[in-house]
């Protein structure tokens, strides 16, 4: 069987040709295996059920500034930090409500738009 093809490095600003699929044997490292997050993060098992707990105790109604406002009945579908972690808030379920995916869109954007204006 003839050798791989040369090809460059995917690393950034590494221009080294090797035969390996992806990486050069200098960044080898960075070819990390799948499922290495095995149960972290926010899809881990502790998070799960903490969304879960905050959506049964809001009935899975969305509890958003706005629906609150309006007295408008959304179903609850995700999870929503009231005050973001950035700005310093915690996962606990004070600061944690069940919030409708597109509420929850909207309010990102106007976080989103008054972080950019603050730089």
């Amino acid at each position: 069987m003839p050798p791989r093809t040369m090809k460059p490095c995917a690393a950034s600003g590494c221009q080294v040709l090797s035969r390996n699929p992806k990486y050069c044997d200098e960044h080898a490292h960075l070819a990390k295996p799948w499922g290495t997050r095995q149960g972290s993060g926010r899809g881990g098992r502790p998070w799960r059920r903490l969304r879960e707990q905050v959506l049964k105790r809001d009935k899975y109604l969305c509890c958003c500034d706005e629906c609150t406002r309006l007295g408008r009945i959304r179903p609850a579908d995700e999870v929503d930090h009231i005050l973001a972690l950035a700005h310093g808030g915690t996962d606990s379920m004070s600061n944690l409500r069940a919030i409708n995916h597109v509420c929850h869109l909207a309010k990102t954007q106007v976080e989103s738009r008054a972080a950019r204006l603050d730089r």
